[in-house]
């Protein structure tokens, strides 16, 4: 048993492999930002997605623009930083602001209005879903 996890982190904790290998998930999810699934100008909303993403943020700029970014840090996409329990280790939440991004494992920091990270160790922007909105309904997909 000791030895998967000893494979496991040689071969997706290995930084030099940090911020390239990021898990492929399959996204298709259908928003109805103005009515059941309510996200304000200027606010976010979380989003669950299919394994292995540890869900979205779904950000509203403005009424007729949407950003899409996975909550899974892209410095650390299999928490490896994690001193405990790595599925919840890497899961991006959003900052009292609304406006900065926090991973908790490995302290980076990322702009919801790009996703572009500005402190802690990565480099990398947050993966960003493509979106399309036509007044009604919000699709996000990859």
């Amino acid at each position: 048993m000791a030895v998967l996890p000893l494979f496991c982190l040689n071969l997706y904790c290995n930084k030099d492999r940090l911020c390239q290998d990021f898990p492929d998930t399959y996204v298709n999810i259908t928003l109805q930002p103005n009515t059941l699934d309510f996200i304000p100008a200027g606010g976010y909303v979380y989003v669950t997605a299919n394994y292995p993403s540890r869900g979205l943020i779904v950000y509203r700029p403005f009424s007729d623009e949407f950003l899409a970014f996975e909550r899974t840090c892209p410095y650390d996409p299999y928490g490896c930083c994690a001193v405990d329990d790595a599925t919840q280790c890497a899961r991006l939440v959003a900052d009292e602001s609304g406006i900065i991004i926090i991973d908790s494992c490995c302290l980076s920091k990322y702009l919801m209005t790009d996703g572009s990270p500005f402190e802690g160790p990565s480099s990398c922007p947050l993966y960003q879903y493509q979106t399309y909105y036509d007044g009604t309904y919000l699709r996000i997909f990859n």
